[in-house]
């Protein structure tokens, strides 16, 4: 009997150390007036892979996705004798609770529709937590010395990255808000990589061309990521679309394209041999 307990204990603890990457998004639809419009048709259609979700308004125009995987939607509404709305563009980021705004329709046929293409910038108005994302395009773009994808935290405020790796290493040394390089925690897609008892390190090395996207909790963030009392890095991995995508990827270091320092220039030093070819 203590032994089926003590595993349901066990079981449950590893249970609640997981934490989430989906975020929600809500908003509320509303017409002309300004009124709320309850009952009406709100379309969630993830850009990438076509997977739509659909969910009606309440009686406050209200409208709740969770459990939203991180990435690029497009939302759309519609009610009797109003024209259908379409807005695209919707990036969520892991772990956010995103809200759209109002959504406002316009009196007219349901097979008229009215696209929203270009919106401002959006406020942060449903949580209270201190965030920064690398985005895709970051992670595709900058130049990364030892391919480590904690290397592109720096890029960050708050953040300082004081270990510099040349190769591609478990390990790093990231000071978040001021904090102990040993106090933040490191997750991939909500599973704790953070070796125990060093929590400078990580279970597993994560290459950054299996990367969507890193989303870094600073402060502030709710309690189900309470694990450390520093930084909570969030690691989501890619995944698969409607379209084939191919990578060929060749990565060459030598001392003949990196520059020589002040002191070395001054004394007529060359620069020193640095060089790392796949190939070689």
């Amino acid at each position: 009997m203590w032994k089926s307990i003590l595993a349901s204990l066990l079981f449950a603890g590893a249970i609640v150390s997981a934490q989430s990457v989906t975020g929600t998004i809500t908003g509320t639809v509303k017409d002309s007036a300004n009124l709320p419009v309850a009952g009406a048709s709100v379309s969630l259609i993830q850009t990438a892979t076509g997977s739509e979700r659909q969910t009606p308004t309440d009686v406050r125009g209200d409208f709740v996705f969770s459990s939203v995987a991180p990435g690029e939607y497009r939302l759309s509404a519609t009610s009797q004798g109003f024209k259908r709305y379409e807005r695209t563009g919707i990036n969520l980021t892991a772990a956010e609770t995103l809200r759209v705004g109002d959504v406002m329709l316009e009196i007219g046929a349901v097979n008229e529709a009215v696209t929203v293409a270009a919106q401002g910038a959006t406020v942060q108005t449903a949580s209270a937590e201190r965030a920064g994302v690398v985005t895709t395009r970051q992670l595709d773009s900058l130049l990364i010395r030892g391919r480590n994808v904690m290397s592109v935290l720096q890029t960050l405020p708050g953040i300082v990255d004081t270990g510099g790796s040349d190769s591609l290493t478990n390990a790093w040394s990231i000071n978040a808000q001021g904090s102990r390089t040993n106090t933040n925690n490191i997750a991939l897609d909500g599973a704790t990589l953070s070796a125990i008892g060093n929590m400078n390190n990580a279970v597993v090395t994560v290459s950054m061309d299996a990367v969507a996207e890193v989303k870094v909790l600073l402060s502030n963030y709710q309690a189900e990521f309470g694990r450390t009392s520093g930084a909570n890095v969030q690691i989501v991995s890619r995944s698969g679309t409607r379209d084939f995508h191919g990578l060929v990827s060749y990565f060459k270091r030598h001392e003949d394209l990196n520059a020589n320092s002040f002191f070395n220039n001054r004394n007529g030093i060359a620069v020193g041999r640095y060089r790392f070819d796949p190939w070689t």
